[in-house]
């Protein structure tokens, strides 16, 4: 670092919480490059030059910047870009990924394009981000990415491919920012600020539920975010990685990511029991209710007979999954047919549950932050369809004004599977509400190497686990669980944007180590 000037690269650097983050840095005496592919915020149309750029403020406050029009989407040029500017200044230091767009998309609503593009943008683009720098900085053995996420991704709220988009940056964060070389930390943010994007959001819905409950009256200006990020990308800050942080400018807190709070073991303790006694109160407390009296006592054997569905919709590539399903289904006198298609849904009358589940193959990599970018080449392609699927039950029990149970079981066994199902399970904490309660929606996080049977039959016929829809369920070798979701474990208070001296070492305590 001797003798020359840092170089960071701000994606979304043109407005918003990107533009205050590059000018922060452009305030610490980095040189900043910010892109900015002159869209709307929808992406869908191309806007003029501006007169004066985020950059030519930087540079008229004394500072050294330029700006680039190459977008996240497309990975060649970005790869290009951060190469050319490691020869051009002898590295690449950090990079804060920020660009994004806002369609009109929900649990129930939106277009199989408006859905891609958003996962293109924030989820492909991140991957994109992190493809074409984390290679440099292993190279250099240092450098900093931060990845912006929302809590949209994390908290309960219905914002479609957005929430899936930004739930799916937060679950690569937590993976890849463990699996990250030496001296490279990959974190990512949670703001919340006064953006267009904010205001966008707001004004199509009518409502606070898009921000997750938040008001935009109480948000800050982006400008109060600054000092973080540039602080978070900064060469002396190690005091987390592979961490997701919410701020709002004066306040901080430590998001931690999904982490077990109830397993029974199955078989073993019936799933009714266990659904009643332990899941269903957990879920709803978010807390596990163990520690005192026993509540299982010498409770073993069978479930009972139930009759929650007497028709179920299966839709899986495995003749394996089929088949072990489709008994287990039977066990309980329920018909299963299968399906490849999500119109194919109406054409059968009296269907009130489906089955859907994916599996995922492992790549050739060695193990590690490469093997885990390699795993996620399709998984924005992959959570768009999966939202298909929710969206054509929803579609189908409105139209028919009946109940339907929708059970999604996602292959947990690789890193890119584990994306996915996090993603799922925050599209699932909206169906409910998004459905008026027509259709219940259960994500199921398979990490048992097989198809959980018996517990997708427990979750289609029993009204035991109905507690259960939108839980972060999930099924291991010999066990049957959930975890708890996403949220924030500590928090600093720090009366102001600026950050006080103890603010890494007080993180670094706060954080799960």
């Amino acid at each position: 670092m001797t003798g020359r000037k840092r170089v960071v690269v701000v994606t979304g650097g043109g407005g918003g919480i990107g533009a205050a983050v590059a000018r922060a840095l452009g305030r610490a005496g980095d040189f900043v490059v910010t892109l900015d592919p002159l869209v709307s915020l929808d992406g869908a149309q191309t806007l003029p030059v501006p007169e004066f750029t985020s950059a030519d403020q930087i540079i008229a406050d004394g500072g050294d910047a330029r700006t680039s029009d190459v977008s996240v989407t497309d990975a060649a040029a970005l790869r290009a870009l951060f190469a050319e500017l490691a020869d051009e200044f002898g590295g690449l230091d950090a990079v804060v990924n920020s660009a994004g767009i806002s369609r009109p998309t929900s649990y129930t609503t939106g277009s199989t394009r408006d859905w891609q593009d958003v996962l293109d943008v924030h989820l492909d683009g991140y991957l994109n981000v992190l493809r074409a720098a984390m290679p440099l900085m292993a190279t250099a053995g240092r450098g900093h990415i931060l990845g912006v996420t929302s809590g949209s991704g994390w908290r309960a709220a219905d914002t479609g491919a957005y929430g899936c988009a930004k739930r799916a940056v937060a679950a690569l964060t937590w993976q890849i920012g463990r699996q990250a070389p030496d001296g490279v930390f990959v974190n990512a943010i949670s703001p919340i600020a006064a953006t267009r994007m904010v205001a966008s959001a707001q004004r199509s819905a009518n409502s606070t539920s898009t921000t997750g409950g938040l008001s935009l009256a109480a948000m800050p200006d982006p400008d109060d975010l600054g000092a973080l990020a540039a602080h978070l990308v900064a060469d002396d800050f190690t005091a987390c990685r592979g961490r997701v942080l919410f701020t709002a400018g004066s306040e901080v807190a430590v998001v931690d990511e999904p982490r077990l709070i109830e397993v029974v073991r199955h078989p073993g303790v019936p799933l009714d029991a266990a659904a009643k006694i332990a899941l269903g109160p957990a879920e709803t407390r978010q807390v596990t209710g163990g520690g005192s009296n026993r509540r299982f006592g010498g409770v073993r054997g069978d479930d009972s007979p139930t009759v929650a569905s007497q028709l179920c919709a299966v839709i899986t590539e495995s003749p394996a999954a089929a088949s072990a399903i489709t008994r287990a289904l039977q066990d309980r006198a329920v018909t299963a047919i299968s399906m490849t298609d999500p119109a194919s849904l109406t054409t059968v009358a009296d269907l009130d549950a489906v089955v859907v589940t994916s599996s995922t193959s492992p790549v050739m990599e060695p193990s590690g932050w490469r093997r885990t970018l390699h795993e996620h080449a399709d998984t924005a392609t992959q959570i768009a369809a999966d939202a298909g699927w929710s969206r054509a039950v929803a579609e189908l029990a409105a139209h028919r004004r009946n109940p339907l149970r929708l059970v999604t079981v996602h292959d947990a066994t690789t890193a890119a599977g584990r994306t996915r199902a996090q993603a799922a399970c925050q599209l699932a904490r909206a169906g409910r509400t998004a459905t008026d309660g027509r259709v219940l929606h259960f994500a199921v996080s398979n990490e048992s190497g097989s198809v959980p049977a018996e517990v997708v039959a427990h979750l289609v016929c029993s009204p035991q686990a109905d507690d259960l829809a939108g839980a972060e369920l999930v099924a291991g070798a010999g066990w049957f669980g959930l975890r708890g979701h996403p949220r924030p474990i500590g928090s600093l208070s720090i009366a102001s944007p600026d950050l006080p001296p103890w603010f890494d070492a007080v993180l670094r305590e706060m954080v799960p180590q």
